[in-house]
């Protein structure tokens, strides 16, 4: 589960297991501190038995992106109209994307035509232009983004928004390292992509100088397991 940015005024995407979204206003979530467990999410969203929260992502009141991107942790990619994800009443679920058993959704982002760079848990990472292809059906599951090595999972896609940004990477290990975009030469989708960091990935963001990150992690041992761009 990713951590976002979000304002009062804006509303909030939640993506189930079961493939379907929910949206609510972020209005809604109670407020806390950093000892409280939260409120759950059954009581602010009528979701099934045994349904689960497994992605989210944040709709600005003035979002002006014409697209929403999914990203599957298998490799598959889909590109769809965000008009036919935003006429729904709050609370009540949709059918979003089709997910086969096993699959998971491991990103989600609001974007146009830009390109995109998908980075794995095992260090491989692919850049390729979104423009073309083409938007695709609500229910449907998705073409195939990048060749996965046995065992590994795509964790992030990285919009490419500014071009003067960079990558940050963050391992398991408690290293982190960053890398410029040119480095990753744009290329077809469904390839192998190339290797961008030689050790098991935490989380990646795109950065610039004036950005600030935090770190969620595990608290016994000190290593990221998610990364908060502010």
């Amino acid at each position: 589960m990713a951590t976002i940015k979000t304002n009062t005024i804006d509303n909030l995407l939640l993506f189930s297991n079961k493939g379907k979204m929910y949206r609510i206003l972020a209005d809604n979530l109670p407020i806390g501190t950093n000892v409280l467990k939260g409120t759950t999410i059954s009581k602010l969203i009528k979701i099934e038995p045994y349904e689960k929260i497994i992605a989210i992502t944040n709709l600005a009141k003035e979002n002006n992106n014409k697209y929403i991107v999914f990203i599957i942790k298998k490799g598959l990619f889909k590109k769809a109209l965000l008009e036919e994800y935003t006429k729904t009443k709050r609370g009540t679920g949709i059918a979003a994307i089709n997910l086969k058993d096993g699959d998971s959704i491991a990103n989600i982002e609001l974007m146009d035509e830009e390109d995109m760079i998908i980075v794995t848990k095992q260090g491989m990472s692919i850049h390729f232009e979104t423009k073309n292809n083409a938007a695709i059906n609500r229910v449907t599951a998705g073409v195939k983004a990048i060749k996965l090595a046995e065992e590994d999972e795509v964790i992030i896609i990285l919009p490419i928004k500014d071009s003067k940004a960079t990558i940050a990477i963050f391992g398991e290990n408690g290293n982190a390292k960053i890398t410029n975009i040119d480095e990753l030469p744009a290329k077809g989708r469904s390839g192998k992509g190339l290797i961008i960091y030689k050790a098991t990935i935490a989380g990646a963001s795109m950065v610039t100088n004036e950005d600030n990150l935090l770190f969620i992690g595990n608290h016994s041992i000190c290593l990221p397991q998610q990364i908060f761009l502010y």
